[in-house]
């Protein structure tokens, strides 16, 4: 049994430029359905992450007090009532002060004295 292969032929078999030419129209005809599948897939992975994270989380209720705990203890904004009650009553002044009738206003324009 004598194979011999010749490279001519091989090369005339696998014709590159031919088989790029011809993978390029297969897919760009059919590139929005890859597009679809792609979204499609891309959306249904999408989804089942959520509902791992959301509906089969790890957090049991220990875990969940714990967390709830620690962020109410360093909670950064911490309510002064003192304070807000006296940016109200500085508030209020201003208000009051601005509805006061203004007296003896001088008249900016006037033209003679």
């Amino acid at each position: 049994m004598d194979i011999k292969i010749d490279l001519k032929d091989f090369r005339k078999f696998l014709n590159f430029s031919a088989m790029r030419r011809n993978t390029e129209s297969f897919f760009f005809k059919r590139a929005q359905f890859f597009l679809l599948l792609i979204l499609f897939f891309s959306a249904v992975y999408l989804v089942f992450i959520w509902y791992v994270y959301i509906f089969h989380s790890q957090w049991n209720e220990t875990r969940v007090k714990e967390y709830m705990e620690a962020k109410q203890s360093k909670s950064e904004a911490v309510f002064n009532r003192d304070n807000f009650q006296k940016v109200i009553d500085e508030s209020n002044a201003r208000s009051i002060e601005f509805e006061k009738p203004l007296e003896d206003v001088e008249d900016i324009f006037r033209l003679n004295k």
